[in-house]
């Protein structure tokens, strides 16, 4: 099973929302706070801009430290064209014996390119790599002359691959070369695109861990566009994180962060939906660009409207736009959402929307009422209009109706799809409102063909759907749009996190809410007794609220299909500078891995439960009730499942455990019994569990179908805390952690990792800082860390089996669930297909991970979890 998706993230990176480093303490690179910043050469401050960065030569420093200072202190002086501060250093590096001479002609060059002379610069060094014979520094020397003169996507693609060691000078410039490597391998189609992403977090991992590695001498030089590169491949964290490295150099020589970079780190803040993050990047920009003309700054107020938009801070959002010039507006002003110019009359429609959340509709109605229509009306024109019958369409639905009939009319002569589409799909529910429900269903129907390809990306089946199932409900009718709500409720849940979004974007009639489709639509396939169709909705409906409530954002390779539809709705936040991406095969490469990922995530009740042979239970919250469904595999499909609603929300109640325990009487000759995985599926397990005699009790966690067969499997566990004297001989294998968490990798697949090691973390949470710690046998401390876990595991690294006990999270499944839940999602989701729990291991019994009728048969905590139903 290849590497799934990772429902994690951690709430932060290794600065403040700025990237400013302030009161920190770096092992490399620069410390800045708002006194000083300060160059820090193995957590040693070697110089200050308290005395202007005079040049010093360091003392008693490693050879391989030493060149990292000058290069550091020379990134400084090239940025103030400090003649007489880059001629010390390159004295000082001709002085040197050993392997002082590629810093010594890569400075050169640089300074060379600096002012102005770029045939002398690059003859530099074309001639150190002529007389280089150490394969190591004539190919660092290549592969920079590669990011310095060379332009241009197709041209990036010759880097040469390096193998790095922190026992060789210039360590990170060979690491980010490495790194640059593989980001270029991806040509946008390749049938291998998950291996080179799952190759690109591997050496990007480094970054975000080793000390040495926190700043890169030169960065900016050897790729400038290194954020923008990993951004568009899908991967937001990786883009700020070298962003904000960037902008302390920076701050560090000129004092200040200029508006580019701080434009640009805003977009990548709103990729990784940190909006509030985003909105202070760009009121820095404003403070940066004091006194410019409003054709620059209309951009930002219209960026910063729409983030407290997105944070539902409305009032904060207005007041934002009351500081446009609309007397001074420029075509270089896009609108956020759509990532197209925003004329005037589109500024004063997505205002208008603000209006309506803060002050309600006659004000919105009121300030749409006083834009003046030009003599000749243009589409742009019409969008006002448009959001004037929406916002009419509950209070006068017949005047709704004949303005939208208007600008369908003029938008079907004039050829103008999207402003059509919009106003088609409003129809439709204006006619619900009119009780004109015939003609509802041919508009919601008509809409369907009238995008082209070049609009489609406008399309929302949610829309369209929901209005089919509104439009049914409401006549009384009984008609067929279990269909509908299939693919309504499957284009939903991959974008119910943009509905503010798409109140934007779409004219859908306000008063017809998600809430409501979620309330007629259940009502109506329990009318229907459609358990198949209830149960996956029920399902979906527990994913979305599940995705809307948590804090965390994806992470490692998860973060891509996170990212790919970030930049389908929020794309039209990018800076300038980022433009040249948008066609490049960064883009075609996310938007291949985001469909590999999609699919091999995809879970279906109907096909997981299609492929199992044990019956399974479901309890499935939905507003105030309990949904109990049994999966009867030996019964023919129609009847294979059956359900009952209770009037209860607690999943230990009397009712719902009597219902269960009914419904499993008729499983008679079934030696199994399996509980989906959610939190009230498993406290309904726990209290009956000792009822179901001998049976064997498992639950799933996914709806993934079937899984293959277990095959005999090794077990490793990490060697720091074991000793062989405490297994049975040759029943478990020791190994260093790196093989453990992930960052090597065992040759063989078919493992169980043990896993029964005391947290370091007194929190209960599952923290992304989570650390095991122990003493190894030789006195040192050593500990395997969550964050680099997180990172590493992959389809090649990942066990099929994982054995752990309560020590492992500091306190047991029942008294913990939530995050004992988080932990096996982690690791069921990453690819694992069993995960046995037990409290307490007792190694000399349980020492093959094919004893399992021990574990289904077990009457205490313990309880065995698969990926799939089985």
């Amino acid at each position: 099973m290849v590497w799934l998706r990772i429902l994690f993230c951690f709430s932060c990176l290794l600065f403040g929302s700025l990237g400013l480093s302030a009161e920190s303490k770096r092992f490399h690179g620069w410390s800045v706070s708002s006194q000083s910043a300060n160059l820090m050469i193995a957590g040693i401050e070697t110089n200050s801009s308290r005395d202007g960065f005079r040049f010093k030569i360091p003392n008693a420093l490693p050879a391989n430290y030493e060149i990292d200072y000058y290069l550091m202190l020379g990134e400084v002086y090239l940025r103030k064209k400090d003649k007489v501060g880059m001629a010390n250093i390159l004295y000082e590096l001709r002085s040197k014996k050993g392997d002082f001479a590629f810093a010594d002609a890569l400075l050169t060059s640089l300074w060379k390119q600096a002012q102005g002379d770029e045939a002398q610069a690059e003859k530099i060094l074309d001639t150190y790599i002529q007389k280089e014979a150490n394969t190591y520094f004539r190919n660092l020397a290549k592969n920079m002359r590669t990011n310095l003169f060379l332009s241009g996507e197709d041209e990036k693609k010759s880097m040469i691959r390096m193998d790095c060691s922190k026992n060789k000078p210039y360590y990170s410039l060979c690491r980010v070369f490495r790194m640059q490597y593989y980001i270029d391998i991806p040509n946008g189609k390749e049938k291998d695109m998950h291996k080179h992403y799952v190759n690109i977090i591997r050496v990007s991992s480094p970054f975000f861990e080793d000390p040495y590695l926190e700043w890169i001498p030169l960065l900016d030089r050897i790729d400038e566009d290194l954020p923008s590169k990993f951004a568009f491949l899908g991967f937001a964290k990786e883009a700020i994180y070298f962003q904000k490295m960037m902008m302390d150099l920076e701050y560090t020589s000129d004092g200040q962060i200029g508006e580019n970079s701080l434009e640009r780190l805003s977009f990548f803040q709103v990729l990784a939906s940190d909006y509030s993050a985003a909105e202070e990047s760009l009121n820095q920009y404003l403070n940066v660009t004091k006194g410019k003309k409003s054709s620059f700054t209309n951009r930002i107020y219209v960026k910063l409207g729409v983030l407290s938009y997105l944070q539902k801070d409305y009032k904060k959002s207005l007041s934002y736009y009351l500081k446009l010039d609309f007397g001074n507006w420029s075509n270089n002003v896009l609108h956020p959402i759509l990532n197209e110019p925003l004329s005037i009359s589109g500024a004063k429609d997505l205002i208008s929307v603000t209006v309506w959340k803060q002050q309600g509709t006659e004000a919105a109605i009121k300030a749409l009422q006083k834009i003046q229509d030009p003599e000749k009306l243009g589409e742009d024109d019409l969008w006002p209009k448009l959001r004037t019958a929406q916002f009419l369409a509950e209070q006068n639905p017949e005047l709704a109706s004949r303005i939208t009939d208007e600008i369908i009319y003029m938008a079907q002569g004039k050829g103008w799809r999207k402003i059509e589409y919009m106003a088609t799909i409003l129809q439709g529910y204006t006619q619900i409102l009119r009780r004109e429900y015939r003609r509802s269903t041919i508009e919601l129907t008509k809409s369907r063909g009238i995008l082209n390809d070049e609009n489609r990306y406008l399309g929302s089946e949610f829309i369209r759907n929901f209005g089919f199932v509104f439009a049914h409900s409401a006549s009384g009718k009984r008609g067929p749009i279990s269909g509908n709500i299939k693919e309504a409720l499957l284009d939903y849940q991959n974008t119910a996190a943009y509905e503010d979004i798409f109140f934007i974007r779409n004219y859908r009639a306000i008063q017809f809410t998600t809430e409501l489709f979620w309330e007629q639509a259940t009502q109506f396939l329990k009318d229907e007794n459609d358990a198949w169709s209830l149960l996956d909705s029920l399902y979906k409906w527990n994913q979305i609220r599940s995705q809307l409530s948590s804090q965390t954002k994806p992470f490692a390779i998860a973060q891509v299909r996170f990212m790919d539809n970030q930049f389908k709705y929020l794309s039209g936040f990018q800076s300038p500078r980022e433009s040249k991406f948008f066609d490049s095969t960064y883009v075609e490469s996310r938007i291949t891995e985001s469909a590999y990922l999609t699919k091999m995530d995809e879970e279906s009740v109907h096909k997981a439960l299609d492929s199992a042979k044990v019956p399974a239970v479901f309890v499935m919250p939905f507003r105030d009730s309990l949904f109990v469904f049994l999966y009867q595999p030996k019964e023919a499909k129609k009847n294979a499942l059956v359900w009952k609603e209770i009037r209860n929300n607690r999943s230990d109640s009397f009712e719902v455990l009597e219902a269960v325990r009914e419904m499993t009487t008729s499983v008679k000759d079934a030696e199994q019994i399996q509980f989906y995985g959610n939190y009230e599926g498993l406290i309904t397990l726990k209290s009956l569990k000792k009822d179901f005699g001998e049976k064997q009790i498992s639950s799933f966690v996914f709806l993934f179908p079937s899984m293959e067969i277990i095959k005999p499997q090794s077990i490793v566990s990490w060697n720091c805390p074991f000793s062989a004297s405490q297994f049975p001989s040759g029943t478990v294998q020791l190994v260093d952690k790196a093989y453990f968490e992930g960052s090597r990798i065992l040759k063989d697949k078919e493992r169980a990792h043990l896993w029964d090691f005391v947290s370091s973390n007194k929190n209960t949470d599952l923290g992304i800082d989570r650390t095991w710690s122990c003493k190894s046998s030789e006195g040192n401390w050593d500990e395997i860390s969550l964050f680099r876990m997180y990172r590493r595991i992959d389809y090649r690294t990942v066990p099929k089996t994982i054995f752990y006990s309560q020590t492992v999270l500091g306190k047991s499944f029942w008294e913990e669930p939530a995050t004992h839940l988080d932990w096996l999602r982690f690791w069921l989701h990453s690819g694992t297909r069993w995960i046995l729990y037990q409290p307490k291991w007792r190694y000399a019994d349980y020492t093959s991970p094919n004893a399992y009728s021990e574990f289904f048969r077990s009457k205490d905590e313990g309880i065995l979890f698969t990926q799939s139903p089985l």
